[in-house]
C-alpha cells in the first residue's frame, strides 16, 4: 500500500483498505427497537436506503455516529470500532425485552473505500451491480456496497471474507493504487464527516455539536428515541453552542488527535475546543474539531504542544443552518 504527502495528490482511481465494524440487528422487533434508539426514522427506512445516524444516551450525548441500511432480513450498522462497540453494548442492555438478535459481523468482512470508474469496474466484477445514487446500498453473496455522499461519490465496499482474494486480484489486474488507511481518515475529515473514534469522547457531544443535522442524520419529527428531548431542545430552543470545524496543518504532526487546542484571546491563549477526528499524511495533517459555533475564519487556533504550527481553517462542504 502507498501513502501520499497531501490529499491533493490523490489519483483518479484508488482503493483504501480501512477497518469498519459491522453490527447486524435482526428479529421481529429490529426496526421498532432501533427506531427508539437512533436519531433517524428506522421504521420507514426503505430497502437500499442508507442514512447517517446518531445513538445517544438519555442526556442526548452521542455514543456513536454510524451508517445504517437494510441488508436482507437485518439492519446493518457500520462505522468506527469505538462507536459501534459502544452502541452494541447499549443495544444489549436495552434490547433484553425485545425480539432482536445482535450479530457482530466485523470479522466476516473486509472494508474498502473505492473511488474512480476503473476501480469501480474492478469491484463490480466481484461484487455485482453497484448502487448508483449517493446514500444507497446493494448487496450480493460477495458482500455489501454503499454509495457514499463524499466527493466523487465513492463506495464503501464490505467484502465477504471468501471473496477478498478475488477483489484484491481484480484491483491488482486493473492496476488500482491502494492507499494506507489514514488517507481515508483525511478524506472523511475534509468532507466534514464526524466519527466517535476515541473512548474518552463516547457520550461527550450532542449530535448537533458534531454537525450530524447537516448530514441528514437527525429526523426531528420522528417521535421518541433515546435522548430525543435534549436533541429537540438543542434545535428548537437554540441551546447548541458548539459545532465541528475543519483545519489543515501543512506539516505532519504525530499523534495529533491527542493534542490540546488553544484559541487566541488578545495577547493570551485559552482552551479552544476538542479534536474529534484527526489524520496525518506525509506533509500535512487534518483535524475536525468541536469548537464554539460562532467561530469564524478570523479566529486563530493553535496546538498547545506545537504552538508554531499554523492551523489553517477549511470551509465546511455543507451549511450548519437548520
Amino acid at each position: 500500500m502507498q501513502t501520499i504527502h497531501r490529499l491533493s495528490e490523490l489519483e483518479s482511481n484508488y482503493a483504501i483498505p480501512h477497518h469498519r465494524s459491522l453490527l447486524l440487528v435482526s428479529g421481529n422487533d429490529a426496526k421498532t427497537f432501533l427506531h427508539g434508539q437512533l436519531t433517524v426514522d428506522v421504521v420507514h427506512l426503505e430497502a437500499g436506503q442508507v442514512r447517517r445516524t446518531g445513538h445517544c444516551d438519555p442526556k442526548g450525548k452521542s455514543w456513536s455516529v454510524n451508517l445504517i441500511t437494510p441488508v436482507n432480513d437485518a439492519l446493518l450498522i457500520t462505522g468506527h470500532k469505538v462507536g459501534v462497540e459502544a452502541s452494541h453494548a447499549q443495544f444489549k442492555k436495552f434490547g433484553v425485552f425485545s425480539k432482536i438478535t445482535l450479530n457482530d459481523a466485523t470479522n466476516d468482512y473486509a472494508s474498502y473505500y473505492i473511488s474512480g470508474a476503473q476501480a469501480e469496474s474492478a469491484v463490480a466484477s466481484v461484487m455485482g451491480a453497484l448502487p448508483e445514487r449517493p446514500m444507497t446500498s446493494s448487496s450480493s453473496d460477495a458482500g455489501i456496497c454503499v454509495r457514499l455522499d463524499l466527493p466523487h461519490n465513492g463506495l464503501l465496499v464490505l467484502c465477504h471474507n471468501n471473496q477478498i482474494d478475488s477483489l484484491n486480484q481484480a484491483l491488482a489486474q486493473a492496476q488500482i493504487t491502494q492507499y494506507t488507511p489514514e488517507v481515508l481518515d483525511a478524506i472523511l475529515i475534509r468532507a466534514g464527516v464526524p466519527e466517535i473514534t476515541r473512548p474518552e469522547l463516547v457520550g461527550e457531544f450532542v449530535p448537533q455539536m458534531v454537525n450530524l443535522q447537516a448530514l441528514n442524520g437527525i429526523d426531528f419529527k420522528k417521535g421518541c428515541y433515546m435522548g430525543q428531548e435534549v436533541v429537540a431542545r438543542t434545535r428548537y430552543l437554540g441551546r447548541n453552542k458548539r459545532a465541528a470545524f475543519i483545519f489543515r496543518v501543512d506539516e505532519p504532526i504525530e499523534d495529533i488527535a491527542s493534542k490540546q487546542l488553544e484559541k487566541q484571546l488578545g495577547e493570551h491563549w485559552r482552551g479552544g475546543g476538542t479534536i474529534l477526528n484527526a489524520a496525518t499524511l506525509g506533509d500535512e495533517s487534518w483535524l475536525l474539531a468541536v469548537l464554539s459555533n460562532d467561530t469564524t475564519t478570523e479566529d486563530v487556533f493553535r496546538l498547545a504542544e506545537n504552538p508554531a504550527s499554523q492551523l489553517i481553517p477549511v470551509d465546511l462542504p455543507y451549511t450548519l443552518e437548520q
